[in-house]
């Protein structure tokens, strides 16, 4: 019997999602029946969190959203961080389109991320090498969060 899994992703460029969606899909599917969740901004991300009546195994997560400031929603980080609250075992990969400075510190303390990913450094093959990972128990940051890291811990 296949094992199923429940992946939460959360986008506001629907091209994005039906791409994870249709890469994940390829993932093993002898061995994995993939059942995706879809939002594009905090608010339908929020609402998936709360309202799913199963716990996600693994949520995509982008951190640059449309806000949902009714609930305080202002990023991907802060649904991370609800998740970390009410899903303890899904597994959250962050992704960000820029090179913003992020406070890995604080990603790492608060979220424990499965994987943190610049989205330039993606491409097909590589999405299929992240969900291996973070499937088997590891965890995946690009080529570009680990120049970040190495360049934050030089500047303490």
């Amino acid at each position: 019997m296949k094992e199923r899994l429940r992946i939460l992703m959360i986008d506001d460029h629907p091209f994005i999602l039906n791409a994870y969606k249709r890469s994940l899909e390829r993932v093993k599917p002898e061995e994995f029946e993939i059942i995706t969740t879809e939002g594009v901004s905090g608010e339908t991300g929020y609402y998936a969190i709360m309202k799913s009546p199963v716990v996600f195994n693994i949520a995509f997560l982008d951190i640059s959203i449309p806000p949902f400031e009714e609930q305080n929603i202002e990023s991907g980080v802060d649904l991370a961080l609800l998740l970390t609250q009410k899903m303890p075992s899904c597994k959250i990969i962050l992704l960000t389109m820029h090179n913003e400075k992020l406070d890995f510190n604080y990603l790492f303390e608060n979220i424990k991320p499965a994987g943190i990913i610049i989205k330039n450094d993606l491409d097909f093959k590589e999405l299929l090498i992240v969900f291996d990972t973070i499937i088997e128990g590891g965890t995946y940051y690009s080529e570009t969060v680990l120049q970040m890291i190495e360049e934050q811990k030089l500047e303490r």
